[in-house]
């Protein structure tokens, strides 16, 4: 049975190789919908931002390939664009101004050093430790109240079709352990932002990126957060946030099965345009 991955990062941002070589991959992979979501632009250098002056390309490219595929895999357009508290608006216009299929929003980034730069929060190790130390003075769970707070406000002022990540700060818990995620109060922040998510009518994606590479050993969101997912009755897709061509279903059939084991019945899927929820099991969508 097919899969979709509306999370897929290509050569365009931090991502390698062409769009069409994603595309031939996912149609090996047996993929019937794929979207691209390079990382948005941002007006501050990066490693892994595309630049704006490659939007027009990025968006022609993947307009050929739609039409060169078209009757084997359904192609969409989209980006993955940085949510920051003092640009509210910024995933409306992006949508907007580029005629995008849908949007994901995330928060890469938490409060800024002392010379406007913006914190990085899952990057290396070492920049963690630098922002977790300049900015916060070592206070995590300051850090972790920020990084949902920003993340509520998304939801609120400017929500995305699909809510990215939601949890990925805890990657860095893979490095060494910076805060205890059965911790009371570390659940609760969780808790109150999916509330949030679940009145918002976005969709939340099941992130298997962390699983494949090996930094984390449980999805974004992991267990607790897909329960609570499951008891606010909040949508889901499942994306790997692939960056090479054969990550495009990385970890995707141990996954199903998990989320079939905690009660999930469908995955949202773009088919024809339109969100729609489809059943699944561990061998795919029912398309």
């Amino acid at each position: 049975m097919p899969w979709t991955n509306y999370h897929n990062h290509c050569k365009y941002c931090d991502g390698v190789d062409e769009i069409e070589t994603h595309i031939q991959n996912a149609i090996k992979e047996g993929v019937v919908s794929l979207g691209f979501s390079s990382h948005s632009p941002v007006n501050f250098d990066n490693k892994w931002s595309m630049d704006k002056q490659d939007l027009n390309n990025y968006l022609q490219d993947i307009l050929v390939a739609k039409q060169k595929y078209s009757g084997q895999i359904e192609i969409y357009k989209s980006l993955e664009i940085d949510y920051f508290p003092q640009q509210s608006g910024i995933i409306k216009k992006w949508v907007g101004d580029l005629d995008l299929d849908y949007s994901i929003g995330s928060v890469h980034f938490v409060d800024a050093f002392e010379d406007g730069m913006p914190w990085e929060i899952d990057g290396p190790l070492m920049t963690f430790e630098k922002g977790l130390e300049e900015i916060f003075r070592n206070n995590i769970r300051k850090v972790l109240e920020k990084f949902f707070e920003y993340t509520i406000q998304m939801l609120e002022r400017d929500c995305p079709n699909i809510l990215g990540h939601i949890d990925k700060i805890k990657m860095q818990n893979h490095h060494r352990l910076f805060f205890d995620e059965n911790a009371t109060w570390y659940q609760d922040l969780l808790k109150q932002t999916l509330e949030v998510a679940g009145k918002s009518g976005v969709i939340a994606e099941v992130n298997t990126r962390g699983l494949y590479k090996k930094r984390a050993s449980e999805t974004y969101p992991g267990l607790l957060g897909l329960r609570l997912l499951k008891e606010f009755g909040i949508p889901i897709c499942l994306n790997s946030d692939a960056h090479h061509p054969k990550e495009i279903i990385g970890e995707y059939k141990n996954t199903a099965v998990l989320l079939k084991h905690l009660g999930f019945k469908e995955l949202m899927v773009l088919k024809n345009n339109t969100w729609q929820p489809m059943p699944f099991d561990e061998n795919g969508i029912h398309w």
